[in-house]
């Protein structure tokens, strides 16, 4: 499945479909109106538009939020917070996933 930024200039694919999406209501996330999908390691790829991309860390700085510099959407994250670690990526960006279809998992992002 592929994903891509609303600009067109980030590409990445993820090798496993998500079953579920998850809903995050710290405050970053919520911000976002975020929808995660999860991916392990291998089953992640980034395909063009690296040179785009900014990062952005907060509190603890386990985690890597990545953004395109040229339109500002949010592609993905990488958490080393999980074991093992894993990249997390906005369902959103995928053209032909239909969150309306996945059961969406709610996360207390607030209480962490």
């Amino acid at each position: 499945m592929i994903g891509k930024r609303h600009c067109g200039k980030v590409v990445f694919r993820i090798k496993v479909l998500p079953t579920s999406a998850v809903r995050c209501n710290c405050s970053y996330c919520s911000r976002r109106s975020w929808y995660t999908g999860y991916a392990k390691i291998d089953d992640f790829e980034m395909i063009s538009g690296q040179d785009y991309l900014k990062c952005y860390r907060f509190g603890a700085g386990a985690t890597e939020n990545f953004f395109c510099s040229n339109c500002g959407i949010h592609t993905h994250f990488y958490s080393t917070c999980t074991d093992p670690p894993r990249y997390a990526y906005n369902i959103a960006c995928c053209d032909n996933i239909d969150i309306e279809r996945l059961e969406v998992k709610y996360t207390d992002g607030r209480s962490f």
